[in-house]
């Protein structure tokens, strides 16, 4: 055998495995950033819902009832998230003072791995408090 021939099966299928780890690796990568994409999608889109909540409820008459009032803008908050609403936990609190309007929220993030893997890292986990002044009328 001439040293030509030896060389050749040597490097025979080297191109196809550098393809398919290179080609792992962006798939790997490509799943993350949308992972990380979709987690902070889902923590604004929470977050911007909660406080109009909040605002809807600061700005409402003073002679409605103000749980009923609450009641009416968690269940729009609800349906504006569809079936992620379901998923987020949200709580206006009893202050002593009247003047302010708090609307607790806590939603769970985005998990980075698959389910199969094991529970990981979280994108876009929410647990903030929205506090606004209420508006007299």
């Amino acid at each position: 055998m001439s040293p030509h021939k030896s060389q050749r099966r040597a490097e025979r299928a080297s191109g196809l495995l550098s393809a398919v780890i290179g080609l792992g690796v962006v798939v790997g990568l490509v799943g993350l950033l949308a992972n990380v994409a979709l987690g902070l999608w889902t923590r604004a889109t929470i977050d911007a819902v909660a406080y109009d909540a909040a605002r809807e409820v600061a700005t409402s008459p003073t002679h409605l009832p103000r749980d009923q009032v609450e009641r009416r803008a968690l269940t729009r908050a609800r349906s504006l998230l569809g079936p992620a609403g379901e998923d987020v936990a949200f709580r206006f609190e009893e202050l002593h003072d009247d003047s302010t309007v708090t609307l607790h929220v806590r939603a769970p993030g985005v998990e980075l791995l698959p389910r199969l893997i094991g529970s990981g890292p979280t994108v876009g986990a929410l647990d903030r408090r929205i506090v606004m002044t209420r508006e007299g009328r």
